[in-house]
């Protein structure tokens, strides 16, 4: 499949005596993809995003969309001429402005009222036009913000922290309309985040940054279940660094930098509680229970053993109490 969007080797650097805000960065974006660029603070993914924006010239690399070069040693195409449309994590509503004004604003916006209004429909704030951006709440400023942007009918929507500015309580239903508005208009998105719950439950495909380099490209599942280093693995949740030689037939591990052993990554829910006259086959680890977490769907417990201290999840009617023994196997390598 072509890319639509499609990065070669983008570097920048600010100051001589620093390293690489962006490092050789290397990926692609299809047609109608969700691509998420993930990252902690300072791992590189908003200055990529600006870069891709127009907003910051890199040092060095090429960018191309729908196949024009609009990045290289010898061609710039400026932010307004790209046909990429970026929207800012504060909104950048205009305030003197109602939100049917601020939805108008563009090149090519107020000559397609017919698209605005479907626009308006789908994103719920059709009734909201006459107010001003301080009359509305948080997320309807968001959305009048993504109306704006996809009323321009760009190629690719670029997104800083979408969910940032949400409460907790909304962002589930916020990720699920996002995708839906995505997928119904056909637009392909671009955000950054550094909250692995947005990426993981809205995005096709995920680049993960980290001090400028995009270590891991992939999908959600594949980067929450084969991390490819000890930073990736702990940036999706908890999990269980493991030495490579205490479950020796795995087949997913990555040689760990900070210890230089062979590791894998096993999230609390791959273990399941067995007799401890298992299978001789299958590595067991008996060890005391050291605490208990109530997480309401399942308990979360701390598992002390011989060779290594785990976390694992037992089903919420499980009659575990601190300090019993029990024993767990690794639940498949799938």
């Amino acid at each position: 499949m072509n890319n639509l969007l499609e990065l070669q080797k983008i570097s920048k650097t600010f100051e001589a005596s620093t390293p690489p805000a962006v490092d050789q960065v290397s990926f692609g974006c299809s047609e109608g993809q969700i691509l998420a660029v993930l990252g902690s603070s300072g791992s590189g993914k908003t200055t990529l995003l600006r870069i891709i924006a127009g907003l910051e010239m890199p040092d060095s690399g090429r960018i191309t969309l729908k196949g024009e070069t609009i990045n290289d040693p010898s061609e710039y195409v400026s932010p307004e001429n790209r046909g990429c449309t970026l929207v800012f994590q504060d909104y950048a509503l205009f305030p003197n402005m109602t939100v049917k004004q601020n939805v108008s604003f563009g090149k090519t916006a107020k000559n397609n009222r017919k698209l605005i209004n479907e626009l308006l429909r789908l994103t719920k704030i059709s009734g909201l036009q006459n107010r001003y951006p301080h009359q509305i709440s948080g997320g309807e400023q968001q959305r009048v913000a993504l109306v704006r942007a996809l009323a321009t009918q760009p190629a690719l929507l670029l997104l800083d922290e979408p969910l940032s500015h949400l409460d907790p309580e909304l962002r589930d239903n916020v990720r699920r309309e996002l995708v839906n508005i995505f997928k119904k208009t056909e637009t392909t998105t671009l955000f950054v985040s550094h909250d692995t719950e947005d990426a993981l439950s809205m995005a096709d495909k995920i680049v993960v940054m980290q001090e400028g380099k995009a270590v891991q490209i992939g999908t959600p599942m594949e980067l929450y279940s084969y991390p490819i280093n000890r930073y990736v693995a702990l940036l999706f949740g908890k999990t269980n660094l493991v030495p490579r030689e205490l479950i020796p037939n795995i087949s997913h591990y990555f040689l760990d930098e900070d210890t230089e052993r062979e590791i894998t990554s096993i999230r609390p829910n791959q273990w399941k509680t067995v007799d401890f006259n298992t299978n001789k086959n299958v590595p067991v680890f008996s060890g005391k229970i050291t605490a208990i977490t109530l997480k309401g769907t399942h308990q979360e417990v701390c598992l002390k053993t011989d060779s290594i201290d785990l976390i694992v999840t037992v089903p919420m009617h499980s009659s575990v109490k601190t300090g019993n023994t029990i024993t767990v196997a690794f639940n498949g390598d799938d």
